[in-house]
């Protein structure tokens, strides 16, 4: 099971703007370094925008090593500082998209 500490900071979570002035449908957290692992950083973005404590996405039904292996996808990611690595997946109502420094979930269009 994929746990999370306490001190779990969310600060790190940018939502993107609308021009509605509605809720984002996009949330951008950056990883690596002192920030998130990439699969955290998924987490954390999924959770902002179901507004949840990451700890509580799997009461939201979101439990993402249901759908990805996340050291696998920290390995790929994250253990590649020589390649532009780009991975996608839509899973549980979002698209999400993990990039060499930063996770972007949205809601799912279909």
């Amino acid at each position: 099971m994929y746990q999370f500490g306490e001190d779990a900071d969310m600060s790190s979570v940018t939502p993107e703007p609308t021009d509605s002035g509605s809720p984002p449908e996009t949330a951008r957290v950056r990883h690596g370094g002192s920030g998130p692992s990439p699969s955290l950083a998924v987490v954390e973005a999924i959770a902002d925008l179901a507004g949840v404590d990451p700890t509580d996405l799997s009461d939201e039904g979101v439990v993402l090593y249901e759908h990805v292996d996340p050291d696998a996808l920290n390995a790929i990611v994250s253990g590649r500082p020589d390649a532009d690595v780009d991975v996608s997946l839509t899973f549980a109502g979002y698209d999400v998209r993990v990039g060499p420094d930063s996770a972007v979930a949205r809601r799912s269009r279909e």
